[in-house]
Order: C-alpha cells, then structure tokens, then sequence
C-alpha cells in the first residue's frame, strides 16, 4: 500500500472514482481525525488517500 496525503480528500475521492478506479475502501473519517479512502491500481497495488479534519471537541 503507498499512501498520499492531500488538501482535500472529498475533492479527490470524486475525482480517482470519476474516472474509474476501484474503490476498495469507501471514504472514511476515523475518530482521530483522518479522513481516508482506498482504491486499487491496474497492477493491484492499494493506494490510500488521506487528509486531516478537525476532531470534533465534547
């Protein structure tokens, strides 16, 4: 797996599925604030996008 950090994980997820990539994971936001997806390249390998969001404070 290779993982890519970006500004905009939202913008990107509609993008890389625009133009055909398979999902393998559907985007994502963990507890701790990634906010991630993954898909998978012509060759199998899994690639990972993730971006930051503020963490919710309770």
């Amino acid at each position: 797996m290779i993982a890519f950090t970006v500004a905009d994980v939202d913008a990107e997820y509609e993008r890389i599925v625009a133009a055909g990539a398979p999902v393998v994971t559907p985007i994502e936001t963990e507890p701790w604030g990634e906010r991630y997806f993954q898909v998978e390249d012509p060759n199998g390998l899994i690639l990972q996008v993730v971006g930051w969001v503020e963490q919710q404070t309770r």
